[in-house]
């Protein structure tokens, strides 16, 4: 315990922490506030400042675990009484601990920040570990590197530049998963995937105290000291393993199981959202609301939407809809597809692919469009951008403040192309 502390009290980072802390804060605050009141998002949330400062943590690891190096302190250490491992794990350990504390500082912020709105529940500790996990494994990196270098700024620079280069190459969720982006709440941290890159940080943690250079005195005849040689043997396996168990694992994030309950708007049709969404209850009710407004007679409108997950059956798989970055607009789509899916001929036979022509697909992109905008409530985000190949958003967003009649004739006609496509 007293050298963690006379590291703690040596470590420069000591002085840097306030910089950490404002870095997790900009990172929570500074990328976007839709996950405020929901708790998967608000998880994933926290843990993300974890992939933007690792590469500052490794960088300060290197550093630290260089200084050895640098004043020559390795004949005293492997002469010291206590083993060289303890000495480096104090080290180690001291970075860490102002890496992890404001990492915590963070997840405590957007915990508070979230718990007056989100309802039942709390954080998702999965998310959570694995931030930690992508903490200690590059911090773990660095010291390692650090301990082999001689430089005092070249190792630091490279580590923190190369461990950047690796998060964003390999960490994402496509790829090794270190780290997730989304907290849908149709999905959850994969129990054995969160426990593979905990096993992976600890490997990494223990090859850094023991892979360390050692003084010419200490190394003079081979390793004198065959339990330190196993040690670091049995660490570097148990590295390699977790390195595989980290791909055995993947996807980082699996579905989760649909509630029993879901929570949906009253009336006919309803929209079902699972109750970790329910604080946009009240922007559905007004979508269902603004699908009973739909000229009668054109469309054939579902008794139900739901959200993505709550029906398993594969079928459902592209009807359902998800609500993206805390916008209502890809749901809006959701539904304004399912509808022309259902108001599509039932008593024509299939065509064929000819009968497919491009005036179909704009007809069809242009209607889906006008849908969309009416139940999303007039337009569309900014944000937003993309729609069907050959479809003029800006002027169908124009074509839905007209008079209702003039839109129910534009509608008109663009049934008509639809019903001919089907029928001839």
């Amino acid at each position: 315990m007293k050298p963690y502390l006379v590291e703690l009290r040596r470590s420069p980072l000591r002085w840097w922490f306030p910089l950490l802390v404002a870095l997790d804060l900009a990172a929570l605050f500074g990328r976007s506030r839709w996950w405020i009141g929901e708790w998967a998002q608000t998880s994933v949330q926290a843990q993300i400042p974890s992939f933007y400062f690792a590469p500052v943590l490794a960088a300060a690891a290197a550093w630290a675990g260089g200084r050895s190096a640098r004043h020559n302190l390795h004949d005293q250490m492997d002469s010291a009484s206590r083993p060289s491992w303890q000495i480096q794990a104090a080290q180690l350990s001291s970075t860490l601990t102002y890496g992890l504390g404001a990492y915590l500082v963070g997840v405590l912020v957007a915990a508070a920040t979230s718990w007056s709105t989100a309802g039942p529940g709390f954080l998702w500790p999965g998310y959570l570990v694995l931030g930690a996990a992508l903490l200690v494994t590059f911090a773990s990196a660095g010291h390692l590197v650090g301990s082999w270098s001689r430089t005092q700024f070249t190792a630091p620079v490279l580590v923190g530049l190369g461990s950047l280069i690796a998060i964003a190459w390999l960490g994402d969720p496509t790829s090794l998963g270190l780290y997730v982006l989304a907290g849908n709440p149709f999905t959850a941290a994969s129990l054995p995937a969160v426990l593979a890159r905990s096993a992976l940080a600890l490997a990494a943690f223990l090859v850094a105290v023991t892979l360390t250079r050692r003084s010419p005195l200490a190394t003079e005849g081979g390793w004198p000291n065959p339990a330190r040689r196993t040690g670091t043997v049995v660490c570097c396996l148990a590295l390699v393993v977790a390195g595989a168990g980290l791909v055995a694992t993947r996807p980082v994030q699996v579905d989760r199981a649909a509630p029993g309950k879901p929570l949906c708007t009253s009336g006919a049709p309803a929209l079902c959202l699972w109750p970790d969404d329910r604080k946009y209850l009240s922007q559905a009710e007004a979508m269902g609301e603004r699908v009973r407004q739909l000229p009668q007679g054109l469309f054939v409108i579902p008794d139900a939407f739901y959200e993505k997950g709550l029906r398993s059956d594969e079928q459902y798989r592209f009807e359902d809809f998800y609500i993206l970055e805390g916008s209502m607009w890809d749901p809006a789509q959701s539904l304004a597809g399912s509808i022309l899916t259902a108001s599509r001929p039932k008593n024509c036979p299939l065509p064929d692919g000819a009968r497919f022509t491009q005036d179909y697909v704009q007809s069809s992109g242009e209607l889906m469009m006008w849908l969309a905008m009416r139940i999303f409530g007039g337009g569309r985000p900014p944000e937003m951008h993309g729609g069907p190949p050959g479809v003029d958003l800006d002027a169908i967003a124009q074509v839905i403040h007209r008079p209702e009649q003039i839109q129910l004739e534009w509608a008109k006609q663009r049934i008509d192309k639809i019903q001919h496509a089907y029928c001839g």
